[in-house]
């Protein structure tokens, strides 16, 4: 059992470069990197903490980042492990985590450079890592890819570890060809971001994923399926309407984190997460029925930039079409102005703020780069019929906008 947990967490940081900080109840007393602080302010800390329910668990974000909790049997220490993401870095990434983990606008530079310098890790590999940490904490041996610990409620338990078995059992039987209806429904599910019909398939499926021996290894031989499958994986994404670049850098991650596996087990859990991974993005970046390419890159845009002083003219040169076309478009699809949408985003994610952290006004204001807090106050009222102050207080959460 480590003695000197706050030395380790230093040591862990810089072995892996994966941010760790330790806490007492409320307290924190370790943070690696330094700047991790800023990361888990007391306000951050509230939200992270929903997150986990188990002595040992895991959430990825809706910003895609990952993060793990490590509670110190007999003691009342624990850390949280994270960020990690498998997401290359750009300003998009920066600000959807600004926007999610409350990151004052004038730490961005910081935390710029903070993100910046994250190791790209597969979902698979934080939970290895996670694994380690809670051995050397703990004593406890507990695979994370065949435990589910996730606090995702899509999540279907000891799934991965069936499809694992379903492989293997092919492959012993000589099964060696998936048939190509197999292959077209798999990718589907990628391709249209339906995680849930993804589990069912694997779950259900009595085929499994399997090719025909290219290797006299059986480890390099599921190795190359494994880099034919996310091939497929990936070209499904970018169809569904996944970034061309996020899609085959993430693509990059996982062959590389595969090539490094020494254990059959483990490609078949990181193949399994990585149909999951590519889905959930997907996910994320479909467009609505009934939407422009166009206007989805203007919500976007939007939806990403609450936190900045944007206006009409920035989400125009953003799109690069003319103003009187866009919006004219903007409004024929989603029935109001860009501007009122530009206000609607700010609200609610003042109202989140309101709810979630505890943040002055002035600093919720400055924030969402209102001009004033008084107009903060003026607009919100306008919009949800009672003051910024009379939402935190009521605990309200289904105010809804009219716009």
């Amino acid at each position: 059992m480590i003695k000197n947990i706050t030395e380790f967490c230093h040591y862990f940081y810089a072995a892996t470069r994966v941010p760790v900080s330790l806490y007492e109840g409320g307290e924190l007393l370790a943070a690696c990197p330094d700047g991790l602080y800023d990361f888990y302010s007391p306000d951050n800390l509230k939200i992270c903490a929903g997150f986990f329910s188990k002595p040992l668990d895991c959430h990825i974000t809706n910003s895609h980042a990952y993060l793990g909790y490590v509670k110190v049997q007999g003691d009342t220490k624990h850390l949280i492990l994270g960020p990690a993401t498998s997401t290359p870095f750009s300003n998009t990434l920066l600000h959807e985590f600004m926007q999610e983990f409350i990151i004052a606008p004038g730490r961005k530079t910081d935390f710029s450079q903070f993100l910046s310098t994250l190791p790209l890790i597969s979902y698979s590999h934080f939970l290895d890592i996670l694994s380690y940490l809670h051995l050397c904490l703990n004593d406890k041996v507990v695979h994370l890819g065949t435990e589910t610990v996730t606090t995702d409620p899509s999540a279907t338990p000891g799934l991965d570890n069936r499809h694992m078995k379903q492989i293997f059992k092919a492959k012993e039987e000589q099964h060696f060809h998936n048939t190509y209806l197999y292959e077209q429904e798999l990718f589907s599910y990628v391709r249209t971001g339906d995680e849930h019909g993804l589990e069912t398939f694997l779950a259900h499926s009595t085929v499994g994923l399997v090719a025909g021996v290219t290797a006299k290894n059986p480890l390099r031989n599921l190795k190359n399926l494994f880099i034919s499958s996310i091939t497929q994986a990936t070209r499904a994404a970018v169809t569904g309407g996944l970034d061309t670049e996020q899609a085959y850098h993430l693509s990059d991650v996982y062959i590389q984190e595969c090539e490094v596996l020494q254990d059959i087990n483990a490609v078949a859990r990181l193949q399994y997460s990585m149909l999951l991974d590519f889905t959930r993005r997907v996910a994320k970046s479909r467009i609505p029925g009934g939407m422009s390419t166009e206007v989805f890159r203007c919500v976007q845009f939007i939806s990403c930039h609450t936190a900045d002083s944007i206006s009409i003219d920035d989400v125009v040169a953003h799109v690069g079409r003319s103003r009187s076309y866009l919006t004219k478009k903007f409004k024929k699809e989603l029935g109001f102005d860009m501007g009122a949408f530009i206000m609607r985003c700010k609200l609610e994610e003042a109202k989140s703020l309101l709810a979630n952290t505890s943040k002055s006004l002035s600093e919720i204001s400055n924030y969402l780069c209102f001009s004033s807090q008084s107009y903060f106050q003026t607009v919100f009222k306008k919009q949800f019929g009672i003051t910024p102050m009379q939402y935190r207080d009521s605990g309200k959460t289904d105010i809804q906008s009219p716009v």
